[in-house]
């Protein structure tokens, strides 16, 4: 431990050395389980849908889901990904997802670069590890989103407006670098990657009273360079999709959604608890952070008066908006990381009433430590790691229990590897009470940042695939293609979510969604195939006895766990 200090707290420590162990942190965390889940939710097969799109027709300007439906999003993440495609030469779900974690961990370096800058080596390499570990950043360094890279491009333009701020970049340059930045943060999600940085910017220059760099930052020749990335995009966007493109990605996706909600329509109060959930493991901290941070003036201090102004705009911003999703909140989290590590340096020796609060903590990790030395005894003594599940099994609905059997035999697969590795988890416990009990903060984080390890590979690697696979299309459409030539005739019937079905067979498929009582008549025994809902073949045998018996039925059962597939030989007339 002392070595680690010395490698961690040492203000003379090389940045390279700091920036190799951020880069090996993020390697560890994101890039082994890129591909370790098939595409088993709504969202990633959509934007999937659009990569596959430019690299099947070769259509970068405006990729289009299922060759024709109008994109909700700005292509930038789909270039991304495309060109992950080029380079590889494989279209799957590790190329998909893999720019979220390319722009994760640049996210992660830049935070660090400017971190020591600012408040030295150690804060730095804290605040960044932070950031890589912290929840919903992990979660979307892992998706096929476009989150992760509006928070890159965001972040990255709001770092390097406050490095031109503090005069620690000065070459004209920088200037436009910034407003490029700007503008491909808006190719990610639209306006919201002019807004946000625009906004912190203002807000932040009006506290400060600096009216030349107001006029400074919105007069300078940069601002064309934007305009161009945004206005030459949607300019060609618009002549190619003309209203629709207009009603759905500058309307419903962006002022409908502020305005109206478009389907996601929450409270002000809505994000209080996902700020605290989202932030886990280091939103243990946030009470006492925020309190420490805005009851004291900070005007005096730019540095963290700016990083401030970053969280408190964007969540007022994200909290008056009426449509909300957790994930919004993505962009705010390097300046909550940057003030974490801050805090924790400022605080790193606990005395007085805080330090009983920390001990508080102290007990609840040995508590954990505790529960997984028994886990840990058991699976040596039974010879079988989920022992543990089996009395909860007891307890549960006979759908939950068969669910928790596929977690336990994934679990009891890992043989003595699960064990190992449930060992290491309860001795980073055991060492995060230890060092809470006596004030120790820094080091007590930086066993935090350990323990996502061994977490991700518990939850990434064993747990979430056994979930991803009871939802997933994948084997099943692995097995339609096997059987489905692609000159065959293949059709999907009903109203499901279809994106992933598309997208695992590689082609496009007619739909054909008529009601089942004008459809009943009109399927037949033929060369055809037929791809539709479990429930909607048992609905249709009722009114066509001749309805041919599935081929195949899928083990997926949908984003809603309510549509198992299944495939049918048969023609719809």
């Amino acid at each position: 431990m002392a070595e680690l200090e010395k490698l961690l707290f040492a203000e003379a420590t090389p940045a390279s050395r700091h920036l190799f162990l951020l880069f090996l942190l993020c390697a560890a965390l994101y890039f082994p389980y890129l591909g370790n889940l098939p595409f088993f939710d709504k969202g990633e097969p959509r934007e999937a849908l659009a990569v596959q799109d430019i690299v099947q027709r070769g259509e970068w300007l405006f990729p289009l889901k299922r060759a024709t439906a109008i994109p909700s999003k700005p292509p930038l993440f789909h270039w991304s990904a495309a060109l992950s495609e080029k380079i590889t030469g494989n279209l799957n779900e590790a190329t998909i997802r893999f720019p979220s974690a390319f722009y994760a961990t640049l996210g992660v370096l830049l935070v660090y670069l400017l971190g020591r800058r600012l408040f030295g080596g150690p804060v730095a390499a804290l605040s960044g590890a932070i950031l890589a570990t912290t929840l919903i950043y992990q979660n979307q360094a892992l998706s096929a989103r476009v989150d992760m890279t509006l928070g890159f491009f965001v972040s990255a333009s709001l770092l390097l407006f406050y490095a031109l701020y503090r005069d620690l970049l000065r070459h004209p340059l920088w200037y436009f670098a910034l407003y490029g930045l700007v503008g491909l943060g808006t190719l990610a999600k639209g306006p919201l990657g002019l807004l946000l940085p625009a906004l912190v910017m203002a807000v932040f220059l009006l506290l400060k009273r600096r009216w030349d760099l107001i006029a400074k930052f919105a007069f300078h020749p940069g601002v064309v360079l934007t305009l161009i990335l945004v206005v030459g995009w949607y300019g060609l966007a618009i002549t190619r999709g003309g209203e629709g493109f207009v009603n759905r990605q500058l309307l419903a996706e962006n002022l409908n959604r502020f305005f109206g909600g478009s389907g996601h329509s929450h409270g002000v109060g809505y994000y209080l608890p996902y700020l605290l959930s989202l932030g886990l493991p280091w939103s243990l901290f946030l009470p006492f952070l925020l309190w420490d941070c805005f009851r004291r003036s900070s005007v005096p201090n730019d540095d963290r008066l700016f990083l401030k102004v970053w969280l408190a705009v964007m969540f007022i911003f994200f909290s008056l908006s009426a449509g909300k999703r957790p994930v919004y909140l993505l962009p705010l989290y390097p300046a909550l990381a940057l003030l974490t590590g801050l805090w924790i340096d400022d605080h790193n020796e606990a005395a007085g009433a805080r330090r009983w609060l920390f001990r508080g903590l102290a007990m609840f990790a040995g508590l954990v430590g505790a529960i997984l030395l028994a886990i840990v005894a058991g699976a040596l003594w039974n010879h079988e790691p989920s022992w543990f599940f089996s009395p909860i099994a007891k307890l549960l609905k006979p759908k939950d229990r068969a669910n928790l059997a596929l977690i336990q035999n994934a679990l009891n697969s890992l043989g003595a590897a699960f064990t190992v590795v449930l060992s290491v988890t309860m001795a980073l416990w055991f060492c995060l009470g230890r060092n809470l009990w006596f004030g120790r903060l820094r080091m007590a984080a930086w066993i935090i940042v350990l323990n996502a390890l061994p977490f991700m590979f518990i939850s990434r690697g064993v747990l979430l695939p056994v979930i991803a696979a009871d939802k997933s299309y994948r084997e099943f459409m692995h097995e339609v293609n096997g059987r489905v030539g692609a000159n065959d005739k293949l059709i999907i019937y009903g109203e499901f979510n279809s994106d992933p079905v598309l997208f695992y067979r590689g082609s496009f498929i007619d739909v054909d969604e008529r009601p089942i009582a004008e459809v009943a008549s009109k399927i037949v025994a033929g060369k055809g195939f037929v791809i539709m809902t479990e429930p909607s073949w048992k609905e249709l045998q009722k009114l066509n006895t001749n309805l041919p018996a599935p081929l195949v039925h899928s083990t997926g059962k949908g984003p809603e766990g309510d549509a198992p597939l299944v495939l049918l030989q048969a023609a719809i007339l």
